[in-house]
């Protein structure tokens, strides 16, 4: 057993939870919090808004797949299967048609905080890909030890190392901009959706919870299935994520 696995034992569950509304949609892929305060969800057919009380539709149109939102501190880019676009005011969306991509069925997406001009995807059949101009033009990651993912998951931390959740093959971390991956060890077999606090607290959602990234190895915060997950930009702990049941909840 690795001693981290004993040290998330032994803490148990630590999260103060409160369920706060079934999501209104046949499925969710992604969570977003808005600087704004409101929640962002990328479903199959678009984007949800949820403030306070209330969802309401930002995009709703069939097989609008908004599997990846990503802020660069101006806009909301939306990136899914076949759909990449924009929003300054998240009213309007503009199509993106960004040089070097050979395709568009993007199934991760994310934005390095240090440096927003510099964007990453994994297109599902051509690999893994880096913008270092705010996603008008991509160039080929070696990405070497990273394997072929499915459902895949790519954060950024404040250090410039790029996480890569693999719900097939687990989690791994490049310290060299994409050139080259290595394995972490997780304490979920099918790691999921990752989320960064303000202060730099790596979050991991999985098939057995969300997890807490520490100094001394994975602490787990709540029990159940995390199908999306996100952390507030501004607020140290807080968090959101919606379960396997697809019901929205917040904790801290």
């Amino acid at each position: 057993m690795r001693p981290f696995t004993f040290f998330t034992l032994f803490l148990g569950l630590a999260l103060a939870q409160t369920p706060l509304s079934p999501v209104p949609t046949r499925d969710v892929h992604a969570l977003l919090w808005h600087p704004s305060g409101a929640l962002l969800l990328g479903h199959h057919d678009g984007i949800v808004l949820w403030n306070n009380s209330t969802f309401q539709d930002l995009v709703r149109r069939r097989d609008w797949d908004a599997m990846n939102l990503a802020w660069d501190g101006e806009r909301l880019l939306v990136a899914g299967h076949w759909i990449y676009a924009e929003s300054r005011d998240l009213k309007r969306f503009r199509d993106l048609k960004p040089k070097g991509l050979p395709a568009l069925d993007l199934h991760a997406y994310a934005i390095d905080p240090r440096k927003p001009e510099v964007h990453y995807t994994l297109e599902a059949t051509y690999g893994y890909f880096r913008s270092q101009d705010g996603g008008q033009s991509f160039a080929k990651l070696p990405a070497q030890g990273l394997p072929k993912a499915g459902m895949a998951f790519l954060l950024v931390d404040q250090k410039g190392r790029i996480w890569a959740s693999l719900m097939e093959s687990g989690l791994f971390v490049s310290e060299d901009g994409g050139r080259s991956f290595r394995p972490i060890p997780t304490p979920d077999p099918a790691p999921g959706p990752l989320a960064l606090s303000p202060s730099g607290t790596l979050y991991l959602g999985g098939q057995l919870g969300i997890w807490q990234r520490t100094e001394v190895g994975w602490r787990r915060l709540w029990q159940g299935t995390v199908l999306a997950l996100a952390a507030h930009p501004q607020q140290e702990g807080l968090l959101a994520w919606v379960d396997g049941k697809g019901t929205l909840w917040q904790g801290r």
